[in-house]
């Protein structure tokens, strides 16, 4: 009776093992499958990610508006006052210190989402607030360091101008000064003499 008891629980146990090995292999080819399904759904290409982005974007949101304004508000002011050093140079450094705070903001709108948003746009790593406020401050940047570079240039060219002006106004003056200083030449009593005879004849 003990062997047939332990042959019927041997059985058990092999049935269970059966079963159980069974069901890991179904789980894991629907993993497989979802796995399979999300990969071939996910963007494969550059434009593809944009549009995705595009999509996931809720562009009808009051905050996303009033951050879209801004950026814009910040080139019109980079156009107007591009000639103007002292500006532009706060407004450089105004962004380069919006650009280091990014990683702080974007964690401080990660826990206050719910206020001002209809999603969690902030995650970990930052790819929203590094495409929506990173991207568009570097940009403007950039383009900032080339005019600092063309007023540099166009500072030089005065500068030089005005140097070789100088210059020109010293060499006349001292060539003027030369010119007064050279004396009169001497007249000899010969040439006196004839000079003279000249005038009688004249008056004769």
């Amino acid at each position: 009776m003990l062997l047939i008891a332990a042959a019927a629980q041997a059985d058990d146990d092999n049935e269970n093992a059966t079963a159980a090995s069974s069901l890991n292999d179904v789980v894991e080819g629907l993993k497989d499958q979802i796995f399979a399904d999300h990969v071939k759904g996910a963007p494969q290409t550059f434009r593809e990610e944009c549009a995705a982005f595009i999509a996931a974007v809720d562009w009808r949101e009051t905050w996303i508006r009033c951050l879209l304004l801004w950026h814009l508000s910040l080139w019109l002011l980079f156009v107007f006052t591009r000639k103007n050093f002292p500006v532009q140079c706060g407004l450089f450094f105004g962004i380069a210190a919006c650009v280091a705070l990014a990683e702080t903001l974007n964690g401080l709108c990660a826990k206050r989402w719910e206020k001002f948003a209809t999603q969690n746009y902030f995650d970990e790593r930052g790819v929203f607030a590094g495409i929506m406020l990173c991207a568009p401050l570097l940009a403007l940047a950039f383009a900032m360091l080339l005019n600092f570079l063309v007023m540099a240039s166009s500072m030089l060219v005065t500068v030089k101008r005005a140097e070789f002006r100088g210059k020109a106004r010293e060499l006349g003056a001292q060539a003027e000064a030369e010119a007064q200083a050279v004396p009169a030449p001497a007249v000899s009593e010969r040439d006196e003499r004839a000079y003279r005879r000249t005038n009688r004849k004249k008056g004769k």
